[in-house]
């Protein structure tokens, strides 16, 4: 850190600018490591070496030309975690269009809004996802979709969607099968698809990814080519991967840290992806020993859950787990699976600066997000975008000294772009603080923040102590309004097992300092959720208070 006494640091970048786009990535990696296991679907049953991969890859980028797929369209994958999502997102890089990343879980509002917005011109979708019937929804947004030929959809709805392409092998009226779709890459060659690669820029856009829109609309993030490369390299390189790691995540790949971390990253560093089609806490360690895999990545909810839920693992090879936030059990998780968990690291889908370490800075609090990378200039501001000295709490703003190193903005939302880049630094909406030895303090989202009596109640730290009891699994703190103005303090939880809310509270008493203690309390059987598993508060928030089974309590003097 800088002597002067700001919260801002500079890094000066000793990494070369490459330039290289992950069309030309893919094919050094598949060349070099061609032998090496590339990717795995168990719940498909599908396994690829990197050259088996390629093939598929090829295949399906020669496929989307004969399509008439050219640069700079939008095509849209909507699915689950499978095979083919990792074949089109390949695909699509290497001849320049740029693949929409829609949620698995959207319902039809959700879906209308992304496919406008990002202006798709094909759509790749599985039949269906859990309850979901991706088929039924389309045709119920695209009337004339069952009536049309292949590739000349007129759709009122959706102007500039061209027609869809339908994983599996039942046929539906309107819509490319997959096979059939494959199949279509026999009438275009190779030298095609390479002279359509070689018009590719490390500065192109090359991937939209939704935000998870939990306040309203989702925003569509635009890549370019650079920051998705640079995203996972970073990675890669933080944590010493090897062609040996096995790479594993019950994360969707829509999610930024699936994408990234594990797919990603696996093809850098020529080893292992394994795509699991969901999460579940009973299988979680069963299937990490089957895999043989090194590393996984999960949620602190998620760790609290498989804690609450797995009393032991069987014998396995992994030896970290990137788990952020840091679970209020992190410690018992650690001794009893025999892992260490990687809690420091900071990113969001518009920008990565902090890259998880292999081996964590010891001795520092768990809200610690560890060291940037070289090339980033970063710093803590206030509400005039005036530095602030360390220990003040403030919003955390970053500016990347190498080009295309972030999101280039949002998609059709200029306002949106302009507000969030002002001052040419990108503002996280995230509260932080320097330490005197220049460590960073994450405090949690802006809108978290809890103002009650004067005194300001980060919601994370809250959350922390909760999750800390043995019976609670998920904890969500909240502001409520509450009767002179400002708010109280709202605590949601899921439990395991018998815990009355009234034994809950003294604990909570008894660990906080008495302007944090929630005046409400209530337990749910499960909260509402998007898609990359992060909690909805402002739907707990819309329930009043005089619903059944919210427990009202009176803060005791001390």
């Amino acid at each position: 850190m800088s002597t002067d006494a700001w919260s801002y640091t500079s890094g000066t970048s000793e990494v070369p600018l490459l330039g290289l786009t992950i069309g030309d990535l893919f094919d050094r990696t598949t060349t070099r490591y061609a032998d090496n296991e590339a990717l795995v679907s168990r719940h498909q049953g599908v396994r690829y070496t990197y050259r088996q991969l390629r093939v598929e890859v090829d295949r399906c980028a020669r496929a989307l030309i004969a399509l008439g797929v050219d640069k700079g369209q939008r095509v849209g994958i909507w699915a689950p975690n499978c095979a083919e999502w990792a074949i089109t997102q390949f695909a699509t890089a290497k001849l320049g269009a740029i693949l929409v990343n829609i949620n698995p879980s959207y319902r039809l509002n959700e879906l209308q809004y992304a496919l406008k917005q990002a202006g798709c011109s094909w759509l790749v979708t599985a039949p269906r996802f859990k309850t979901s019937d991706y088929t039924g929804m389309l045709h119920e947004l695209t009337p004339e979709l069952a009536g049309s030929r292949v590739g000349a959809l007129a759709s009122a709805t959706f102007p500039d969607l061209r027609g869809v392409v339908r994983l599996g092998e039942e046929p539906s009226p309107g819509m490319l099968g997959w096979a059939e779709l494959l199949a279509m890459a026999e009438g275009i060659g190779a030298d095609e698809l390479a002279r359509r690669q070689r018009q590719q820029e490390f500065d192109d856009p090359i991937n939209i990814q939704f935000t998870s829109g939990t306040t309203g609309n989702a925003k569509g993030v635009v890549y370019p080519h650079h920051f998705l490369y640079l995203y996972s390299a970073m990675v890669t390189d933080s944590q010493e991967r090897t062609p040996e790691d096995v790479l594993s995540t019950p994360l969707p790949l829509f999610h930024v840290a699936a994408l990234h971390i594990v797919a990603m990253s696996a093809l850098h560093a020529g080893c292992t992806a394994h795509l699991k089609s969901r999460f579940s806490a009973t299988s979680f360690w069963d299937e990490a020993a089957a895999d043989g895999a090194t590393f996984a990545i999960l949620i602190g909810a998620m760790a609290e859950i498989i804690l609450k839920t797995v009393p032991e693992a069987p014998p396995h090879r992994i030896g970290h787990i990137f788990c952020v936030p840091f679970p209020g059990s992190g410690e018992e998780f650690q001794r009893r699976y025999g892992v260490e968990l990687l809690w420091q690291g900071y990113g969001m889908t518009e920008v990565y600066t902090h890259p998880m370490p292999r081996r964590m800075e010891p001795d520092v609090p768990y809200d610690t997000i560890g060291r940037p990378v070289s090339w980033m200039e970063y710093g803590v501001v206030d509400e005039h975008d005036l530095l602030l000295p360390p220990g003040e709490v403030g919003e955390l703003v970053f500016r990347p000294t190498l080009p295309h190193a972030m999101a280039h903005g949002y998609y059709k939302s200029p306002e949106a772009t302009v507000e969030v880049y002002r001052g040419l630094m990108f503002h996280t909406g995230d509260l932080a603080y320097y330490d005197e030895e220049g460590r960073v303090h994450y405090k949690g989202r802006r809108g978290d923040r809890i103002r009650r009596r004067g005194e300001n109640v980060s919601a994370m730290e809250l959350e922390f102590v909760a999750m800390g009891h043995e019976r609670v699994v998920e904890a969500a703190a909240y502001g409520v309004p509450g009767e002179f103005g400002e708010h109280e303090v709202k605590l949601d939880v899921v439990l395991q097992g018998d815990l009355e809310l009234d034994e809950l509270h003294a604990w909570l008493e008894a660990k906080l300092p008495r302007y944090m203690v929630p005046r409400y309390l209530e337990r749910l059987d499960e909260f509402p959720k998007t898609p990359s598993m992060k909690i909805e508060k402002y739907r707990l928030a819309e329930r009043p208070l005089t619903r059944p089974g919210v427990a009202t309590f009176n803060a005791k003097r001390r």
